[in-house]
């Protein structure tokens, strides 16, 4: 998992080297409490504090949403676990409405699409309502010509789903869904992505493997009726550095303080002697 800062004109034209910042989980394990995976890093900022929340997950136990803050893109504090839950989280997409920050993880192990709203921003959260019941990976939400539009990927691909009230309103399925059953386009990467007045779609490519690279659409109709995209940059990452040889599967951007950041994760191999170790770590979680 790593932050990059990138040029004032960035418009998926830049190459992503030099990290500012990797977190990098690769080491030894030596008991269940070994974090082995750090994900899906969405960013968020708020009082002039960028804000990483981003999925955990130890040894033998479910993925948790845990999240790291900075003022000034050096110092890192850790906030430790904002959510956890009896079943495995994700993907911790993050967004403010009406002055109250609100979270949409993945949790399709719990069969359904949640919101939570943080009761004490960041780390106390409160499940107000079920957006979707059924297997739904990777969703997200924006604010679009004031409908509210959720993105997210089920068996079907890639599907939309819409209404006019974020925590009250009835969802209504897409006329065009699903939009994409292409595997190398029809799971979300990260929330859509508006630059330059051009609202973007982050796709994740898994065909050949889960999580290979990323793929860019540009979004040129967004409406109750219709929906449009095109292709607009493919596989992004280059996966050319030690902690993303294997690809990199998410893409989450911010404004800070005059700084465009960017945060993505990436898969490298493991130790082998982890595969060994392995079977010593029972599920706890």
């Amino acid at each position: 998992m790593a932050l990059y800062k990138v040029d004032n004109g960035f418009l998926f034209n830049t190459k992503l080297n030099n990290a500012l910042k990797v977190f990098n989980t690769k080491k030894i394990r030596t008991s269940v409490k070994h974090v082995h995976t750090l994900a899906d890093p969405f960013l968020f900022i708020k009082n002039n504090i960028l804000y990483l929340f981003y999925e955990s997950m130890s040894v033998g136990q479910r993925g948790t949403i845990e999240a790291k803050a900075t003022h000034d893109l050096k110092d890192f504090k850790e906030l430790g676990c904002v959510l956890n839950e009896d079943f495995h989280l994700s993907y911790p997409f993050v967004f403010e409405h009406n002055r109250s920050v609100f979270m949409i993880p993945e949790t399709i192990n719990a069969h359904a699409v949640f919101l939570y709203k943080f009761s004490d921003f960041p780390i106390k959260l409160e499940r107000t309502r079920t957006f979707l019941v059924g297997d739904y990976a990777d969703s997200s939400i924006i604010k679009h010509n004031e409908i509210w539009y959720l993105f997210t990927s089920s068996i079907n691909g890639f599907e939309i789903y819409y209404t006019d009230d974020l925590e009250n309103g009835e969802l209504t399925a897409h006329p065009k869904n699903p939009i994409s059953r292409d595997w190398k386009y029809q799971r979300c990467g990260g929330g859509p992505v508006l630059l330059n007045n051009i609202l973007f779609r982050i796709a994740q490519d898994c065909s050949v493997y889960y999580g290979r690279n990323i793929n860019i659409f540009k979004i040129t109709e967004l409406t109750p009726e219709n929906y449009k995209e095109e292709l607009y940059k493919e596989n992004y990452f280059e996966c050319n550095q030690e902690w993303n040889n294997l690809g990199g599967h998410h893409f989450s951007f911010a404004d800070f303080n005059g700084s465009k950041i960017i945060a993505t994760d990436g898969k490298q191999y493991d130790y082998y002697i982890n595969k060994l170790l392995s079977p010593l770590f029972k599920f706890t979680g």
